[in-house]
């Protein structure tokens, strides 16, 4: 054996190493995870690269409003432009559009996602090339683009373009691929989405985190403020392995008809439960199993027995505290009135389905997608449908839940059972003797008011914004009452 050549060999791969590290770390280019290219000038590993852990206090800080830019190219952003032309019409037409969810799906209902167009992301003095970015959402997509906003809600996935790219393979934002940029569409506090998920996570639900985010556009004609966003964590990105420690499980995002799992809707499962995951196996065996068991006789005839079949296959105690609390904040913006906004996650280690909460915009006296308070619209817990219809309206927001008919299985065949009825009443007892505190919940506005308040007032007035904190506020202290008043006309 030759040593001194086993030793230069060995010296010249320490070199190497070394060189390659000093390149990861002061941001030069290196080789990819293939081998086949280089990595865009400024790809640091701890920032760029799939291999680091999601970094939460960067990326979701809870004390800090974080700015982003997002540059465009000119021809990418007509892409953009003209492919929302084509679904929801010419912008600034004014025209609200049917309501997601109620009815048969109306022209201006997208049959699927925007386009995604590539683009350059810039934040804390680092870059991101070739960023998938996309419009997304319904209500708040739809109407925005008809009023002519620029300041519509976006979604980022920052390896869109690896095949196209092959030198951003797995890129990553701080660990994440993907994130969701909500335009706090009707919510002029925009407070709503994340004191929602606090609520969830404080009550032990799975729940997306939030932060604040000032984004900068532009798309060919120097860098446009859009204003103030929450940066929402996408589920199926981190939440699912964030809080099971396993996303290997299936991921399904609720969207149509076929999630109401009404009677008869059966064939309407796979096009409605949208695989997020595990997409080559074309299975949806846990949902029918679920609907199967929905469905039973044995409902009627053996409530035991079909409580014991239900609960082997979904974890009923989550969704029935989902459900008590979603109540209480009014969120009527899901299930119960609509056939979107939650996804269903089969944890392998328990083997159940598992409710997941999803867009809050909407709750605390906001209705209907049209950014009007419910105040003043019929008693606080009134249902504004008749009992089979399960519309209530804009939506239903009832304790009781009595205007929500057998087209929303789980809620009425589930709340029909005197069981489930205990349970459930004892978790909205449970919410407002525990999250849903009003003073706790108040000084949590305040806090959050005074960290956007200079951004808020950009974007109407200052006045204006302290009158919409004062406005939700109240409406938590009414929720408060109306739960508690329930609560005493159940003798609980």
């Amino acid at each position: 054996m030759n040593w001194k050549k086993t030793i230069c060999l060995i010296a010249l791969v320490s070199l190497v190493a070394m060189v390659i590290v000093g390149c990861i770390k002061s941001g030069e280019s290196v080789p990819s995870t293939s081998g086949q290219t280089t990595r865009p000038e400024g790809w640091i590993q701890e920032t760029h690269s799939n291999n680091a852990a999601p970094d939460y206090d960067i990326v979701f800080p809870q004390d800090k409003v974080n700015q982003i830019k997002i540059t465009i190219a000119p021809s990418d952003w007509e892409a953009m432009q003209a492919n929302m032309n084509e679904v929801f019409g010419s912008q600034g037409t004014g025209q609200p559009g049917a309501l997601p969810g109620i009815g048969n799906q109306g022209p201006e209902m997208a049959s699927e996602n925007p386009t995604w167009v590539p683009a350059t992301v810039e934040f804390n003095g680092l870059t991101w090339t070739n960023v998938g970015v996309r419009y997304k959402g319904s209500s708040s997509l739809r109407s925005g683009w008809n009023s002519g906003t620029l300041k519509l809600p976006l979604k980022l996935d920052f390896d869109e373009f690896e095949d196209e790219y092959p030198e951003i393979e797995n890129q990553r934002f701080f660990g994440f691929k993907q994130l969701s940029l909500s335009n706090s569409f009707s919510d002029s506090t925009y407070m709503r989405d994340v004191i929602s998920a606090d609520l969830l996570e404080e009550a032990g639900l799975v729940a997306a985190e939030t932060a604040y985010y000032e984004v900068i556009l532009d798309y060919g004609e120097g860098p446009v403020n859009l204003g103030l966003y929450i940066m929402i964590e996408v589920i199926d990105d981190t939440v699912i392995d964030r809080v099971f420690g396993d996303d290997s499980g299936s991921i399904y995002e609720g969207d149509g008809p076929g999630t109401s799992l009404a009677q008869g809707t059966f064939n309407q499962i796979e096009d409605s439960f949208l695989k997020e995951n595990n997409q080559v196996e074309a299975d949806w065996s846990d949902i029918e199993a679920l609907y199967n068991v929905l469905h039973s006789e044995k409902r009627t005839s053996d409530p035991e027995a079909w409580r014991e079949s239900l609960e082997s296959i979904f974890d009923v105690d989550v969704f029935l505290e989902w459900l008590a609390i979603s109540a209480v904040i009014e969120h009527w913006d899901s299930y119960g009135s609509m056939s979107h906004n939650f996804y269903l996650y089969h944890d392998p280690d328990t083997d159940l389905l598992t409710w997941i909460s999803w867009d809050h915009n909407e709750v605390l006296g906001v209705r209907g997608g049209m950014g009007v308070p419910r105040e003043g619209f019929g008693a606080p817990d009134a249902g504004m449908g008749g009992p089979g219809g399960g519309m209530g309206g804009f939506g239903s927001t009832s304790l009781g839940k009595e205007d929500v008919g057998q087209n929303w299985p789980l809620i009425r065949y589930l709340l029909d059972d005197p069981v489930y009825n205990d349970r459930y009443v004892g978790f909205i007892e449970e919410t407002i003797n525990g999250v849903f505190n009003p003073e706790t919940l108040e000084k949590k506005c305040q806090e959050v008011a005074e960290l956007i308040a200079p951004y808020a007032a950009k974007e109407s007035s200052q006045a204006t914004f302290e009158s919409a904190v004062e406005a939700l506020v109240d409406r938590i202290y009414d929720r408060y009452e109306v739960a508690t008043d329930f609560l005493a006309a159940r003798g609980t």
